[in-house]
């Protein structure tokens, strides 16, 4: 009976050192950080600081505190701009072999989006920072007869995460950071850079376990599925309530299971609209129909018109 315990005992920590070996990071791509704070720096105590300038170094803040936990994997902001400048979208496919377009009628590029850079990259959220408020605050003391004035800086930020579908708020934590000092008639301080980016640091690094925890505690609730979709008339633009997914034939893209909209549209055929729900990975094959055709053989195909979904084992 001992044996058979100690048996069971070593193969459910087994089981379980597998699950959490499994647990795979959150794959983040950085956004910019943006100045809000309308430039309202203390000049007396912070000299000519340039808040943009300073601003923008909060990305590379943060990217340290995210390496700094096993619970996140960064994707190369190189990697993210290129994918960007590579993706060229168009609202419909290349022409076919032996059709011919009219100048009106030629797909025409449109612009990438940062969620379908994000997809093909395989992130699970994008993270952006903003610079809230630098602010001072003052007291005046009366020690002895002499005046002193203690002054405290304050910096603010936060940070906000976003879903790489269809670019909603999943996450939103705020850091602060402060510092006092004490000023005289004969001691005056003015605050360097260095000193400021410490304080800017301290900040960020106060608000990544916030977004840490919600972002593991959302991609813990949500289930993810696959979902492949061609036509009968390749390449077509696929979207999901109305989130691009990209031409067909779409391969293998994740989203979160649900109930969608799935819309196809090519230059030349009918918009084709369906209600579909993702309870696992689908295949979805639509057949398309050309809006040249007169009313008779339109009602024809649309009798004949089967889109075959199924799940994929």
């Amino acid at each position: 009976m001992y044996k058979r315990t100690t048996c069971l005992i070593t193969v459910l920590s087994f089981f379980f050192l597998v699950l959490s070996a499994q647990a795979r990071p959150v794959r983040v791509i950085m956004l910019d950080f943006t100045d809000e704070t309308g430039g309202s720096a203390d000049v007396a105590l912070t000299g000519s600081l340039d808040s943009r300038a300073f601003t923008e170094k909060g990305t590379y803040f943060l990217q340290k505190s995210l390496l700094a936990s096993p619970n996140f994997t960064l994707i190369d902001r190189r990697d993210f701009i290129q994918q960007i400048e590579q993706l060229q979208l168009r609202d419909g496919s290349d022409p076919v072999p032996g059709t011919i377009f009219s100048t009106r009628e030629r797909p025409t590029p449109l612009s990438p989006t940062f969620f379908n850079a994000a997809r093909s990259l395989d992130g699970d959220a994008m993270i952006r920072g903003s610079l809230l408020a630098l602010s001072t605050s003052r007291q005046k003391v009366n020690q002895g007869g002499y005046q002193t004035e203690f002054t405290t800086l304050s910096l603010r930020v936060m940070l906000q995460a976003l879903d790489v579908v269809n670019g909603s708020v999943i996450g939103l934590e705020e850091g602060r950071a402060s510092r006092k000092f004490r000023q005289t008639s004969s001691v005056q301080t003015e605050i360097g850079e260095d000193e400021l980016l410490q304080l800017y640091q301290q900040a960020i690094a106060t608000a990544v376990p916030g977004i840490e925890g919600q972002l593991k505690g959302r991609l813990k609730s949500e289930s993810k599925v696959r979902i492949w979709v061609q036509t009968s008339a390749d390449p077509a633009m696929i979207e999901l309530d109305g989130i691009l997914l990209g031409s067909s034939p779409v391969e293998g893209v994740e989203v979160i299971q649900g109930d969608y909209t799935l819309s196809v549209t090519r230059p030349g055929y009918e918009t084709i609209t369906k209600k579909i729900i993702l309870s696992g990975d689908m295949k979805i094959t639509v057949p398309m129909i050309s809006d040249q055709l007169n009313a008779q053989e339109r009602k024809e195909a649309l009798s004949n018109m089967n889109l075959r979904i199924w799940k994929v084992e």
